[in-house]
């Protein structure tokens, strides 16, 4: 199981996916310490002056007081453990890839500036108290980040950004008064803003600042600065470079898909290809590959594409490759755009030749509407909810966020305190959302634009209301979860939408395609059919057990679906029953020596048949949770 440990903001330990607690006070203070020079033996003395702040007390009871802490950090990190006796001291044993700063280094070292700071969640080790450590340790560490953050903006510098720079530089130089390579990017990021007059009186302010503060001029490289700008320098301005980059904008409430996010990232860093990323509708598909796209977009030097294919949209046709070529090569500056689509198809991978490029095309509807797209030498992210066979790429299926990261995207949204206050609540929603991000993100819209409505308010309607997926709407059509799983739905072929309803009426965790078959009163292979496209289509999930399982939301919207069709669900309750009835028989002959029960004989259903004790046990385990449902459901009816 995974360990990770986070230093680049409040320390954090998680093990296998859940946080794990760190003792406040002296076992924090030498976790932190160690994790700092990771792999490096840390000194007793060292490690004392950092417990103690450099007033420890007898170096005997130093000593013995360190071990003792030793001692209950290592049990407190339980599986988590890294620390490790050496000669002299102590070392943090943390895999590279386990470590957020090793991780940051790593990423400034290739050039990953963006990758590298988000990494960040605040100031270094904020929750821990220890004023040696903090001067001697997290200094340098927050120059390291200024650092990487001057070498990000020189890279958006010689890409040709300059405006959006503005704002951003105006901010640093602001916080960081004294620093005079931001006070260079913010002149120069004016100049070519063409604000001359702007970018010299940035020269001014810096001239005083430094003048009142340490009584020096500017350094050689501002003045010179100054001088090129006062003559209107030509080579202040780069020769143009047209460098596209369509991306969208990054969401701010993003959490969590750091395993998907390095699994992509070590796709594009083995060169060009496609990855296609797929889930089932609201899972974060876009988000997540618009994110991933924005911290990476600085590796891809020769540009960033996108466009939205709407190859699920409700309310528009899929877009034709034609017009997203025309708009690409707009955007590479292509002179004259060729009136034919094999024509454009070429003057496309003539453009691209020879640049590292990203492209990421959002909602494609099938590899026909891709193929044209994907140029040699590009890396190529696509989001669909179709599994794209044939494009011969590699694929990352999103799954729903786990508790942890459902609770952190709420706080995002509401903020820790109002999430504090309410934590049954709190409990209660991200149970209901069941980790789908579009879930949750309308839930905390509903109550952020509702500042009446308590948490529990929410919870309450979401928990009672059997209309479910009405309640989750912002007032916009395309974040109403009813409108997104519409999408996959409406594609479906006749068969598989029926077995699709007729499952989410059905409720059971999960089934074998013999109880779906049942439920449907099809012949197996036609069952198989279906589930193989709603599979296909994320509307379902195979597990390697070959049961398959439906989403909680989507099960709820597929039973309203089964209502609004007129569905006959009394006789698919009637044919699921007759089957788990006449199989469990079945299983029971192989498991006891009494007789089992006469059931009525049928001819809507074939129960499954067993050929060992062994696997009649298996299916009644495997089918326990589904007894139960069905025993509480009968004896509601």
């Amino acid at each position: 199981m995974t360990t990770e440990f986070r230093v680049l903001g409040p320390l954090e330990v998680r093990h296998a996916g859940r946080p794990v607690a760190v003792p406040a006070g002296k076992s924090r203070v030498l976790l932190a310490a160690l994790l700092l020079r990771a792999g490096e033996v840390v000194t007793a003395g060292e490690l004392v002056d950092r417990l103690w702040d450099g007033g420890a007390p007898d170096p005997a009871r130093a000593r013995a007081t360190l071990q003792m802490t030793v001692t209950r950090l290592r049990r407190a990190l339980g599986q988590a453990n890294v620390v490790r006796t050496a000669a002299g001291g102590y070392l943090a044993d943390v895999p590279a890839d386990a470590l957020d700063l090793h991780r940051f280094r790593s990423l400034v070292d290739a050039g990953r500036y963006a990758e590298a700071l988000a990494l960040w969640r605040g100031a270094p080790l904020s929750d821990v108290r220890s004023d040696a450590l903090h001067r001697l340790e997290v200094v340098p560490l927050e120059e390291e980040r200024l650092d990487a953050l001057a070498r990000r903006i020189d890279a958006d510098l010689a890409a040709g950004a300059a405006h959006e720079l503005v704002a951003e530089l105006r901010s640093l130089t602001r916080a960081h008064p004294l620093r005079e390579r931001f006070r260079a990017q913010l002149m120069l990021a004016l100049y070519r803003s063409e604000r001359q007059a702007e970018a010299l009186a940035a020269y001014r302010e810096a001239r005083e600042v430094l003048a009142g503060e340490l009584g020096v001029e500017p350094g050689r490289e501002l003045r010179e600065l100054h001088e090129r700008i006062l003559l209107a320098n030509p080579d202040l301005v780069p020769a143009r470079s047209v460098v596209p980059h369509l991306l969208p904008s990054r969401g701010p409430y993003f959490v969590g898909r750091d395993e998907e996010s390095a699994e992509l990232s070590a796709g594009a860093e083995a060169g060009p290809g496609v990855v296609v990323v797929g889930g089932m509708a609201g899972v974060g598909k876009t988000a997540f590959a618009v994110h991933w796209a924005n911290l990476a977009a600085e590796a891809f030097t020769g540009g960033r594409l996108y466009a939205n294919l709407r190859g699920f949209d409700p309310s528009a046709e899929p877009v034709p490759p034609g017009e997203v070529l025309r708009g690409f090569l707009d955007a590479l500056d292509v002179p004259s755009v060729p009136a034919g689509f094999e024509a454009q198809v070429a003057a496309f991978r003539r453009a691209v030749e020879g640049r590292k490029l990203l492209i990421v095309l959002d909602n494609a509807r099938d590899a026909e509407q891709v193929r044209p797209l994907v140029p040699d030498g590009a890396f190529v992210v696509v989001t669909s909810r179709d599994r794209l066979a044939g494009l011969g790429a590699r694929s990352i299926t999103l799954e729903p966020l786990d508790d942890v990261e459902s609770r952190a995207l709420l706080e995002r949204r509401l903020g820790p305190e109002r999430l504090a206050e309410e934590a049954a609540a709190t409990g209660t929603l991200v149970e209901l959302c069941a980790g789908l991000p579009l879930a949750l993100a309308v839930v905390a819209t509903r109550a952020a634009v509702n500042p009446h409505f308590t948490l529990a308010d929410v919870a309450d309607q979401l928990a009672v209301d059997q209309e479910l997926l009405d309640h989750m709407d912002t007032g916009e059509e395309d974040a109403r979860l009813c409108t997104v799983f519409s999408w996959s739905y409406r594609l479906l072929g006749p068969m598989a939408a029926r077995v699709f309803r007729l499952l989410g009426h059905h409720r059971v965790p999960s089934s074998s395609v013999s109880a779906a078959a049942a439920v449907a009163g099809l012949p197996v292979p036609d069952a198989e059919a279906a589930i193989a496209e709603l599979t296909a289509a994320h509307l379902l999930s195979g597990h390697a057990s070959g049961r398959y399982s439906m989403h909680p939301l989507l099960r709820r919207y597929a039973a309203e679906l089964a209502d609004a069709e007129g569905d006959d669900v009394d006789a698919a309750d009637r044919r699921a029953l007759t089957w788990y009835a006449h199989t469990a028989a079945n299983a029971v002959r192989w498991l006891t020596d009494e007789a089992a029960p006469v059931l009525p004989a049928h001819d809507c259903v074939r129960p499954d048949e067993f050929t060992s004790a062994e696997d009649a046990s298996a299916w009644l385990d495997a089918e326990w949770e589904a007894f139960v449902l069905l025993v509480r459901a009968g004896t509601t009816r």
